[in-house]
């Protein structure tokens, strides 16, 4: 990506169309705030042109910290994916949440708008429980989305901390074999409630 290496900071990537749908309207407000930290970005997606140009001159404004990519390439999605620290994920909404699924499988830990899928998909990281591996806000907002990104800022400062969500989240599993196990066991528990209902 011809970026400086070795920020102090995270790298963060978006592998995505650039619609609307997918949060651009409460990320684009945030370019500048985020890229004056020693952080790095990279977008590979296409879209609407308006974004497209935005990204295109932020790209250029910081050439060291900030690369973007409009033509989609299996190749380099996959590396930016597993390249990342974090991958964000500001979505209006967000059915399937399939780019979470391959961001935890990465290792690469999601700052996103808790809808839709995501709510299926990511725990909120909670330090107080030691539960979680992803950071959600759940105001469609740019002060929201900014919120989630400095606390998953404030957490990768702590490598340890920050292995161990990684661990968890690549533990995850997203087989058939585990959705079907938990769609057996809601039957069954729909099955039992009934036959309490009835007795």
């Amino acid at each position: 990506m011809k970026l400086t290496p070795k920020p102090r900071g995270p790298v963060f990537g978006m592998v995505t169309r650039l619609v609307e749908e997918k949060g651009f309207e409460i990320l684009m407000p945030l370019l500048d705030r985020l890229l004056w930290d020693d952080v790095r970005l990279i977008i590979l997606g296409e879209g609407d042109p308006a974004y497209e140009t935005a990204l295109a001159v932020a790209s250029r404004k910081f050439r060291t910290k900030f690369a973007y990519m409009r033509n989609y390439d299996e190749k380099l999605a996959h590396l930016i994916e597993a390249g990342v620290d974090i991958t964000l994920i500001p979505s209006r909404f967000e059915p399937a949440a399939l780019s979470a699924m391959y961001s935890l499988k990465y290792g690469a830990l999601p700052v996103a708008r808790a809808t839709g899928g995501i709510q299926e998909i990511i725990q909120d990281y909670d330090p107080a429980a030691d539960s979680g591996y992803g950071f959600l806000c759940y105001e469609y907002s740019t002060e929201a989305f900014w919120d989630a990104i400095k606390r998953a800022g404030e957490i990768f400062r702590d490598r340890n901390v920050w292995t161990t969500l990684m661990k968890r989240a690549m533990a995850r599993s997203f087989s058939w074999g585990a959705a079907a196990q938990s769609y057996e066991a809601l039957y069954k528990e729909l099955v039992g409630a009934d036959d309490q209902v009835a007795a």
